[in-house]
């Protein structure tokens, strides 16, 4: 099956949902429009809710007529009020149909009730008002027959005894019926039986009916006029309650045939609604039923295609099995013939070799670490691939793998003069659960190609502790270097195996392209991961970030408990490279890290060091242990930060008191023992492993010679044969440079360096106990002292160069017959 026909597959799918999904969509809009029409009517509900407020209004019309006719007829404050409160829910009815009616002139046809209301209720005011006056002349008529009454007995006359009902008369009557009364009551006599005064009486009655006859008179043509009123605002009312009869009636007709039209428009949208329903479901199946044909077809094809991928997916596998077996059975056969290589190698370089050959013999060294190397790394990449690298879980404390990590990659490449600089975060210092075998090997593979690619500058490592949960933190190592930088193009591939940025990289600096490969699928195996930044020309920066467990229950004291516990520090300066070796291997038996200068001006003040103790010589060439003290204590060089000095001195002529007032912690005289170095560390409070102890008090001495003793040798390396050939060694290349570089000095007289040489070759002379050359040795050391002439110089170097001639003679004897050193 070809590419072309993979991508169909899904496109068909894909094109198959996309008309469903656009089907789908014109069929909900047309619908959607239709309901929208449906919905846009007003509803079955609305229009009986429509309906039965105009019949409520009808009616309440009809009661309002009533109420009207009634308070006309009473005349009273209550008969008029439930006309008006009758009006007014009238009016909200009218408000509330208007909310309702959604046509223009459903809602002027009720604005025009509203209008024609408000005029009958201004018919019904001007009718009350003149009921009100016709009853003002009915007062009057009763006002008459009481001034009848009142010529028989005269007494204290009322307005109410005048008009009963006087308070529903109008106020202008009401008025002149008690200022009547008033006027009566003050002229009624207090004596009756006066005949002038009863006289008077009569006048004044008469002269008041007179009046009020007179006012009877007017107010009778003010009542014809006002009959006649009265007769045309009823027609008129009678007219409008027609009218309003007629809007209402007007108004229930369109809500009814405006109900008609609806129901007949929603019947028709319903049944093009569902027209396009059935429509889009047909084209549905269609298109469903066209698409399920192809998409099957296709299905049959992949399941072919598959059943073909898996059979080469064996194959794959077969052959990847095969390449893992290959990798394996090479690795494996080629590390014997390595080991070979090696071994005899190094017996080489312990036999007489002239300087050529010794080159030729580094250069085949070189090479054989170079494929053994590459043969531990296609073994991690096989395991790496087959998935057979398994992750351990132990307890180790992260800050001292880094640092003792980072020392060791460095002396490797103590030669370039680089600045490394470690910068690591204090929380990393508590015990921690992960694989440290497997951190190491990527930081030994990053901090090593940060020291291959760079030439100037400096190595920065910068460690920090990420807490992301409670019992879980992430460890990322920051590796900064000022190196040759990678082109941006090129940083994806760098992770790939058997791949390099460049061909002149591969071919100035080396190496295979499995490092960042094998460290990329480890981080990724610990649950981390490893990235690039970089610049051409400025530098790299990978950034590893591992999660680890925190082991709480050793947080305390990781000291006892942990995997990589911090170790004992030393900081080792002497001129004399084979007491260098020796001390070197004493600390590394003691459990101790170790760093070895033969000069102090190979310490950078600014560069990376971390030590807990100082051990250095007094009598060095160019700078002694005296200036080293004192340089150490300027405060310029950061590392140091008060740590004991130890002074190593040959000389009788000072005490210890004397080196303990100038600033030195302790002293320790050459040659020393095993136990004297280890009785000072425990003074000073620093714990050493004692394991080969034991060993070391049951060592026999070495089989008796005329010319050295390795007594004190083997009291401080035990029985590590390997180490003391190593000392022994590096004291047979020194002693053949020292002894030809004293005879130049004694044969230009240059006492000053007969003395430092002198001085650098006896403290190993003491501890290999050759007592023939130590007396001429100490002679050398004061010969300007001594005012030696030159021919008692060259006598003394005579007997000097014989017992050293015999002495390297039984040392290279030792060696190339050595059984157990084997490189």
């Amino acid at each position: 099956m070809n590419e072309g026909t993979k991508n169909r597959f899904p496109l068909k799918i894909m094109m198959s949902y996309l008309l469903l999904f656009t089907l789908a969509l014109v069929a909900g809009y047309f619908i959607y429009s239709e309901i929208e029409v449906f919905m846009s009517n007003d509803t079955a509900e609305e229009t009986d809710v429509k309906l039965l407020k105009t019949s409520a209004l009808a009616t309440r019309l009809y009661e309002a007529e009533s109420l009207s006719k009634l308070a006309l007829q009473n005349k009273t404050q209550a008969s008029f009020q439930n006309y008006a409160d009758k009006v007014d829910a009238i009016f909200k009815d009218i408000d509330s149909l208007k909310q309702l009616s959604v046509s223009n002139n459903q809602r002027s046809l009720l604005d025009s009730v509203q209008l024609l209301l408000r005029q009958k209720i201004r018919n019904s005011n001007e009718l009350r008002s003149l009921k009100m006056k016709n009853d003002a002349n009915t007062s009057i008529d009763i006002a008459l027959k009481s001034f009848s009454t009142m010529e028989a007995s005269l007494g204290k006359i009322t307005a109410e005894a005048l008009a009963p009902n006087i308070n529903e008369l109008s106020p202008k009557a009401q008025t002149v019926i008690r200022n009547l009364a008033d006027y009566l009551n003050a002229n009624i006599p207090t004596d009756t039986t006066s005949v002038p005064d009863a006289k008077k009486i009569d006048s004044i009655l008469s002269i008041s009916k007179a009046l009020l006859s007179e006012a009877k008179l007017n107010d009778a043509k003010t009542q014809r006029f006002l009959s006649q009123k009265e007769q045309q605002i009823n027609k008129n009312d009678l007219e409008l309650s027609q009218q309003l009869r007629t809007i209402l009636s007007a108004f229930e007709q369109e809500i009814i045939s405006n109900t008609y039209t609806d129901n007949i428009k929603r019947q028709s949208a319903m049944q093009r609604s569902i027209r396009l329903a059935g429509i889009a479901a047909l084209l549905g199946f269609l298109v469903v039923g066209i698409f399920t044909f192809l998409i099957n077809k296709d299905f049959w094809k992949i399941q072919t295609y598959r059943q073909n991928l898996e059979k080469e997916k064996k194959y794959s596998e077969s052959l990847l099995k095969s390449r893992e077996q290959l990798i394996s059975t090479v690795s494996h056969d080629l590390r014997t013939p390595l080991h070979t290589i090696s071994g005899y190698a190094d017996l080489l370089e312990n036999t007489q070799i002239n300087e050529k050959q010794s080159r030729y013999l580094q250069n085949i060294k070189s090479a054989s670490q170079y494929v053994g190397n590459l043969v531990n790394d296609l073994l991690d990449f096989s395991k790496l691939e087959a998935g057979k690298l398994h992750v351990e879980k132990v307890p180790f404390v992260a800050a001292e793998l880094i640092l003792e990590t980072a020392e060791h990659v460095e002396s490797l490449y103590r030669d370039k003069k680089l600045t490394l600089l470690i910068d690591i975060d204090p929380q990393l210092k508590k015990v921690v659960v992960g694989d440290p075998f497997r951190i190491r090997q990527i930081l030994t593979n990053l901090i090593g190609n940060a020291f291959k690619f760079t030439e100037d500058g400096s190595i920065t490592i910068k460690a920090s502790g990420l807490r992301r949960l409670t019992k879980v933190i992430t460890l990322k190592i920051d590796v900064i270097d000022t190196g040759i930088g990678i082109p941006k193009e090129k940083q994806s591939i760098i992770f790939k195996e058997f791949a390099q940025a460049d061909r002149a990289t591969e071919k100035k600096f080396g190496g295979y392209g499995l490092g960042l490969t094998i460290s990329k699928k480890l981080a990724e195996l610990l649950k981390g991961s490893l990235s690039v930044e970089s610049k051409i020309d400025e530098g790299s920066v990978f950034t590893l970030k591992i999660p680890l467990e925190i082991n709480s229950s050793q947080e305390s004291n990781p000291t006892k408990k942990s995997y990589l516990v911090p170790k004992l520090r030393m900081l080792i300066i002497d001129d004399d490279t084979a007491l260098l070796g020796m001390l070197k291997e004493l600390a590394e038996s003691m459990g101790a890290q170790v760093r070895t200068f033969t000069n102090f001006l190979q310490i950078d003040n600014d560069s990376h060091l971390a030590y807990d103790l100082v051990l250095t010589d007094i009598q060095m060439p160019q700078i002694n242990g005296f200036e080293v003290l004192k340089k150490l204590q300027s405060g310029r060089y950061k590392h140091f930060k008060n740590q004991p000095i130890i002074a190593m001195t040959g000389r009788k002529d000072l005490d210890a008191e004397a080196y303990i007032s100038l600033g030195f912690t302790q002293v320790i005289q050459k040659p020393f023992s095993k136990g004297e170095l280890l009785s000072i560390l425990n003074l000073l409070g620093f714990e050493t492993t004692k394991a080969q102890e034991n060993s070391t008090n049951s060592t026999k001495p070495d089989s008796d010679s005329a010319y050295y003793s390795l007594e004190v040798i083997q009291s401080f390396l035990g029985d590590n044969e390997a180490a003391i050939q190593e000392v022994l060694q590096t004291f047979v290349n020194d002693t053949f440079t020292n002894i030809s570089l004293l005879e130049e000095f004694i044969d230009v007289l240059d006492y000053v360096q007969i003395n430092h040489i002198t001085h650098r070759m006896l403290p190993m002379f003491r501890q290999l106990h050759v007592h023939e050359a130590i007396p001429i040795l100490e002679k050398f050391e004061l010969a300007e002292v001594l005012q030696m002439n030159p021919g008692q110089l060259r006598d003394a170097f005579g007997k000097l160069k014989v017992v050293v001639t015999n002495l390297l003679t039984a040392l290279k004897n030792r060696l190339s017959i050595s059984p157990s050193y084997n490189g």
